[in-house]
């Protein structure tokens, strides 16, 4: 069955709409051209406003313990010399993120489509470096591949968008997608409504923290297609800046309340769902609840209770997932433990971390259930088994001096 759907939304489907458009007028033709932002202010298309400079940055290293014989064997099979630098990169923590700009552009024959948010400039270009997708990305509802897009919707209003390309995913979304809106901010840029998804629970309930009412928001779908009088865009980066952790902190944890209470210990579980689920938890359990843990099913709260509880929290134990995207929630010097796979050793929570000033650790457990793993990529995932007691050992260092941590990883 998954083979059939994977045939219907690859070929079967972009195929029909495709012809249904073409054969009854409701469509217009899709742009072959890709063209950036800098081009077209560059040919007085469009109005632009440069906000910030990013630097270039290298960032320290970490502690690393537990299973490091499994680090190493994962390593070896790793066949591509450029792949295990970056995974020896990845694993510690020393990450480069990239020198860029930050801008708001506007323009008055500005289209989007998608809830990716694909802008393109009059009929003739997408503009694929401020777009969630671009020609070619193999998402199976990516519209760049089809001959014809719907007819799009007229409107009066200036509209920026306030979405990127996997905004299903909760990191995406909040790292990536909601950080525009502080650039629109800054901008002075005066926007009516706003292109963006609200398919998902996090996604309207983020909105909605923010101030952005139902009815300033235009849904960002699959099928819509929006050509507004002015469309509003800024710079789209996917890499982690202070700036994006500090905006998403002041702005969400400017409705957490007052707490008399003693500031939590909380443990992440993920449950059986999915990869990286701990085989193990209820004895992981067992060891940290001693130690004044709780346990935590971040996908049963609402987004306020979970910006509270990380804003709360003395230390956050949990696995590699996107709940740890919290983390930006969290006061500078808060513990975090963060359980990883050898099979995806991304540092995108060390890096969150880093910039809201917390102090982060990571632990290697023994993979199980191992799904995949690209020897030229270093891109794998699987399920997670901990020794309780080295985990409990490696929370007690964190949360006295930090004196009894293993040596780091070479």
């Amino acid at each position: 069955m998954s083979k059939l759907t994977g045939v219907w939304k690859r070929r079967l489907r972009p195929l029909l709409l495709t012809a249904v458009r073409r054969r009854f007028g409701l469509g217009v033709p899709t742009p072959r051209a890709a063209t950036t932002m800098a081009a077209l202010a560059t040919a007085g298309r469009c109005e632009s406003v440069h906000l910030d400079d990013l630097p270039r940055q290298l960032l320290p290293a970490h502690d690393v313990t537990g299973d490091l014989a499994a680090v190493a064997h994962v390593r070896a099979q790793i066949d591509n010399p450029v792949t295990r630098a970056q995974y020896d990169r990845l694993l510690r923590g020393t990450v480069i993120q990239p020198a860029g700009q930050s801008f708001v552009a506007a323009m008055t024959d500005g289209r989007v489509t998608h809830d990716a948010g694909i802008v393109m400039a009059g009929d003739d270009a997408v503009l694929e470096d401020v777009s969630g997708l671009g020609f070619a990305c193999d998402n199976p509802t990516n519209p760049l591949h089809m001959s014809h897009l719907p007819r799009p919707r007229q409107t009066s209003h200036t509209v920026a968008v306030l979405t990127t390309g996997p905004n299903h995913n909760y990191y995406h979304w909040l790292l990536e997608a909601i950080p525009r809106l502080d650039l629109y901010e800054r901008s002075g840029v005066a926007i009516d409504r706003y292109y963006a998804p609200i398919r998902h629970r996090f996604q309207r309930e983020t909105l909605s923290l923010l101030g952005i009412s139902r009815d300033r928001i235009v849904p960002a779908t699959c099928h819509a297609h929006l050509a507004p009088d002015r469309l509003v865009i800024s710079s789209l980066h996917g890499g982690l800046s202070r700036a994006k952790t500090d905006f998403l902190f002041r702005r969400l944890t400017a409705h957490v309340g007052p707490w008399a209470g003693p500031a939590p210990r909380i443990f992440i579980s993920r449950g059986s769902r999915g990869v990286r689920s701990i085989v193990n938890e209820r004895e992981v359990l067992g060891a940290l609840q001693p130690l004044g843990f709780v346990c935590c099913r971040l996908e049963t709260m609402p987004l306020a209770d979970q910006v509270a509880l990380f804003h709360r929290a003395a230390c956050v134990v949990g696995p590699h997932g996107a709940g740890l995207t919290n983390l930006t929630f969290c006061r500078p010097g808060t513990k975090v433990v963060e359980i990883g796979t050898p099979y995806r050793p991304w540092a995108c929570f060390y890096e969150i971390a880093h910039h809201r000033g917390l102090d982060y650790h990571l632990h290697m457990a023994s993979p199980t259930h191992v799904r995949h793993f690209d020897p030229q990529t270093a891109v794998g995932d699987s399920d997670l088994r901990l020794d309780p007691a080295g985990l409990r050992e490696v929370v007690e260092s964190l949360l006295s001096d930090r004196s009894r941590l293993p040596e780091r990883v070479a």
